[in-house]
């Protein structure tokens, strides 16, 4: 038996590290004492969690084996600041890296650590449903239907971490019927071979008490027909998720907004990319998109690229600048809720204007007036609920509470 440690870096994370989950469970297996802990920031001096007992369980004095995840490469500071800790705190146990952002930058974890990361999936654990012991008050199951995608896109890092596009035939051991909800991270489910038979387990999962589905990482559009809506429309799929994140996506996204609506769908939202380096990646395409979004009455959730080859944080495209992009970010932090574009016209008008030259002026003066008013020094616990009128910006504040 060996006494294995699972950690999560201290990066903001919605949902709970799958791949650790699938370790634990392949671990238990084989006998061995597993803990898992949520990460928190290290000083130089080497804090360790025995101070912080009231939200950790006590850290053993040895550990065999530490498996510690990644995820996007602009966390890096997280994920390094957590290698160096255990391999410090625990220089007799071997480490293992692994993870999304491992398998992107192995060069630089091995450069600032000296561990070599695992790269790509581990397969021993891919096989293993996760252990929801460690989050038991979770709502929801989580699982693949499939890994990889056949789409080749620039901007995306599922052709590095899973290249090849394949059908888990397994996936419902990964379900916990007690759960009410199930969240899919397919890239491409409209593209596998299984997917009529999907929808018939999920329609046995329903009658079994499941509530909801939802394929979180959004359906490819231009696979969508009357037949899979058809089908689609068996299930209780919520929200319904799509991408437009490039032009070979137009009109198929209207389309399918459109196909989707017929059929009774109402909670639909589309994934929005920006600040890529394409020529077609301009701010005023940007704009075209989430018009055309917001005309059919669908939510648009922007999404800004950051490069998935390094670490940067503050990536800025050729073809946008630190104007646009401050002011889009502060247009949908404290104007729409959790960063997507509601369906009001009227609003969307208001904000982001009639046509690109008004989104640009518009951008910019939220921009110039957030400078301002941090020049003033306003607390930054005060939401700016930003407007136009008359070509003069008006901003109501309001408190509200950080996450």
């Amino acid at each position: 038996m060996k006494n294995v440690l699972l950690v999560e870096p201290a990066y903001n994370n919605l949902y709970p590290p799958l791949g650790l989950l699938k370790i634990s469970t392949w671990c238990k297996k084989k006998g061995d004492d597993v803990q898992l802990i949520k990460d928190t920031r290290h000083s130089q001096t080497l804090n360790l969690f025995e101070k912080r007992e009231r939200y950790y369980k006590k850290l053993k004095d040895h550990y065999d084996v530490i498996y510690i995840t990644s995820l996007f490469t602009y966390q890096a500071q997280f994920v390094i600041e957590s290698i160096r800790y255990y391999k410090s705190r625990f220089p007799d146990a071997r480490v293992k890296v692994g993870g999304i952002m491992a398998t992107l930058i192995p060069g630089y974890i091995k450069e600032k650590t000296g561990i070599e990361p695992h790269v790509g999936l581990l397969r021993g654990a891919e096989n293993c449903p996760p252990d929801y012991s460690w989050y038991t008050n979770l709502p929801y199951s989580m699982s693949f239907t499939t890994r990889g995608c056949p789409r080749n896109c620039r901007f995306c890092s599922v052709k590095i971490h899973e290249p090849e596009f394949k059908v888990k035939g397994n996936w419902e051991e990964d379900i916990d019927i007690t759960k009410k909800s199930i969240i899919f991270w397919d890239n491409n489910w409209l593209a596998s071979p299984n997917f009529e038979r999907d929808i018939e387990k999920l329609v046995k999962f329903q009658k079994a008490g499941i509530t909801q589905v939802d394929f979180n990482q959004g359906l490819d559009c231009r696979l969508l027909d009357e037949n899979r809506i058809k089908l689609l429309r068996q299930i209780k799929i919520s929200p319904l998720r799509f991408a437009f994140d490039n032009r070979s996506e137009d009109g198929y996204i209207q389309k399918g907004i459109q196909l989707a609506q017929e059929w009774g769908f109402r909670d639909i939202r589309v994934y929005v990319l920006y600040n890529f380096e394409d020529k077609n990646d301009t701010p005023e395409y940007f704009y075209y998109r989430i018009n055309e979004i917001n005309k059919l009455g669908a939510l648009a959730y922007p999404m800004r690229y950051r490069s998935i080859n390094d670490t940067q944080y503050h990536h800025v495209s050729p073809n946008w600048d630190k104007y646009l992009l401050r002011g889009l970010k502060l247009s949908l932090m404290f104007y729409y809720s959790k960063g997507m574009i509601r369906k009001s016209r009227e609003a969307f008008i208001d904000i982001f204007g009639k046509n690109f030259n008004q989104f640009k002026k518009n951008m910019r003066k939220i921009y110039a007036y957030d400078k301002q008013l941090n020049k003033k020094g306003t607390p930054n616990n005060l939401i700016k609920d930003f407007h136009f009128m008359d070509d003069k910006i008006i901003c109501e504040e309001k408190q509200y509470a950080k996450v």
